[in-house]
């Protein structure tokens, strides 16, 4: 009797183990499930975050813009002007979540330099944004501007950045155009590089443009420097020079190496002098009228667009420069550089320029050349 209870006792106990171990395997198994269930439940909170996100944002951004701006360039497409102009579009566009577009024209479709300042000045909404030469801005009331259009005043790229980013002359200059009643607003600097004169005859230097017929901006300033330079200025819409210098009216002109190769200058005129007569920045304005009509977050928005992209011109210039040197070279262009004698007599003849441009600006001047120093 005492065998049967004892294999009876035994197999209680084996199947109470089993049990308990059965039990444990079952809590396991639940706690696995149960983690595998809270990480699925957090991975799909975590795509629903990411879909709320996305929705949000496209929601954020309107399908069509609310403020559709016009920019002008008279150069045409590829030209590092343009360039610049699209980059400014494109963080305008970032920076307000696509609230604000600029459409850019380039070509001059929207006008000449002088139909654009017009338009900027009157505020008659043929166009909003204007990249202007600094050296053009004479028949407008410009004072202080001018002096960054005055020849040989920057020694090189890093002088000119120097005074334009500097806050009591380049940064401050850029409200002048609401200072004197022009109506106009600068936003930021652009950098095309020096200007330099090229010909539809063979020269071998700068004495060799004296009496030659040579097309200018209808600035004044730039027909007093290249009058001082011994040659005989003609003032022309840009858009009529090539055909100018192909009929011969005239036989030469001046130009920063982008805009003599994007508007293919050079299959009428060959020779390309590095005469570094002016070294002036562009400046992009916009109409007072429709700057006053923003908010201050939107004149902010287009205030920092305008910086980053003039920053971005900074970087691209100096490469873009070198290709199109190269360039010029591959499509037979004939560059003649400046001997130092004649760069020294350049400088001295200019003299009487910047005397005659900076009447009570003597002050600004000194600053400039200071600052390079």
């Amino acid at each position: 009797m005492k065998k049967p209870l004892a294999f009876m006792l035994i197999a209680i106990i084996i199947l109470c183990l089993n049990g308990c171990g059965s039990g444990s395997a079952k809590k396991e198994s639940s706690k696995a499930a149960a983690q595998t269930k809270e990480a699925e439940a957090e991975a799909a909170q975590a795509t629903a975050q990411a879909a709320l996100a996305t929705t949000q944002a496209v929601r954020a951004t309107p399908s069509e813009p609310e403020l559709v701006l016009k920019y002008g360039e008279v150069n045409p497409e590829g030209n590092i002007d343009t360039k610049v102009a699209e980059k400014f579009a494109q963080y305008v566009y970032e920076l307000s979540v696509g609230r604000i577009k600029v459409d850019i024209y380039p070509g001059a479709v929207l006008g000449d330099e002088k139909t654009s300042l017009n338009s900027l000045k009157t505020g008659n909404g043929l166009l909003d944004l204007y990249r202007a030469n600094t050296n053009a801005l004479t028949g407008y009331g410009f004072k202080k501007l001018n002096l960054f259009g005055l020849p040989y005043i920057f020694e090189d790229r890093e002088g000119m950045w120097k005074v334009l980013d500097h806050e009591n002359l380049g940064r401050a200059f850029l409200d002048e155009g609401q200072e004197i009643g022009a109506n106009m607003v600068g936003l930021f600097y652009t950098d095309e590089g020096a200007r330099n004169i090229f010909t539809t005859q063979p020269i071998t230097g700068l004495e060799d443009i004296k009496n030659k017929r040579i097309r200018v901006p209808e600035s004044v300033l730039m027909m007093d420097t290249i009058s001082a330079l011994g040659a005989q200025p003609i003032p022309m819409r840009y858009e009529d020079l090539y055909y100018a210098l192909a009929s011969g009216d005239v036989e030469g002109a001046e130009n920063p190496i982008p805009g003599y190769l994007s508007n293919r200058f050079y299959e009428v005129a060959p020779y390309y002098l590095l005469s570094n007569h002016v070294f002036s920045p562009g400046i992009v304005m916009i109409s007072e009228r429709l700057w006053d009509s923003l908010s201050k977050e939107d004149q902010a928005i287009l205030r920092e667009a305008g910086r980053m992209a003039s920053e971005w011109n900074k970087r691209e210039i100096v490469s873009e420069e070198g290709k199109l040197e190269k360039e010029m070279v591959d499509r037979g262009v004939t560059v003649i550089p400046l001997t130092p004698g004649e760069e020294e007599e350049a400088r001295k003849d200019e003299e009487i320029v910047r005397v005659s441009f900076t009447p009570g600006l003597e002050k600004y001047l000194r600053e400039i050349i200071n600052i390079q120093k």
